[in-house]
């Protein structure tokens, strides 16, 4: 078997009822490629990557659906914007559409193991 690239692993693990376009699809790529590239430190996603990649794309697609559907019900799930510990106070934020910068984050912290083996040190 030929070496399969991101866009074809997501397409074969993902139910077809739940696949964005390809153009969006491609997007998702893109995006959690580049956010691999960034914590990484790298030009490129390594080849030894592309599962993991294809599996955050698969998180992010999962995630994104997930909060379209809460915010299409009216529950929004907002994000803390800050916590107060003296007479505990929380505030809320309002939702973003898109992949926010928290999405991303926590979509690294969840491929941590698999990312750290491949970044470099920046000075």
């Amino acid at each position: 078997m030929e070496d399969l690239d991101v866009f074809e692993i997501v397409k074969a693990k993902v139910p077809s009822e739940q696949l964005p376009s390809d153009d969006v699809l491609a997007l998702y790529v893109a995006e959690t490629g580049q956010a691999i590239k960034n914590f990484c430190n790298i030009q490129s996603v390594p080849s030894e990557l592309v599962f993991t990649h294809a599996e955050m794309t698969i998180d992010a697609i999962s995630a994104d659906q997930r909060r379209r559907l809460l915010s299409s019900t009216g529950e929004t799930p907002n994000s803390v914007k800050s916590v107060k510990e003296g007479d505990v106070q929380v505030t809320f934020e309002g939702s973003k559409p898109g992949l926010g910068e928290a999405e991303v984050e926590n979509l690294l912290f969840n491929y941590n193991s698999q990312l750290l083996r491949f970044r470099k040190v920046r000075w």
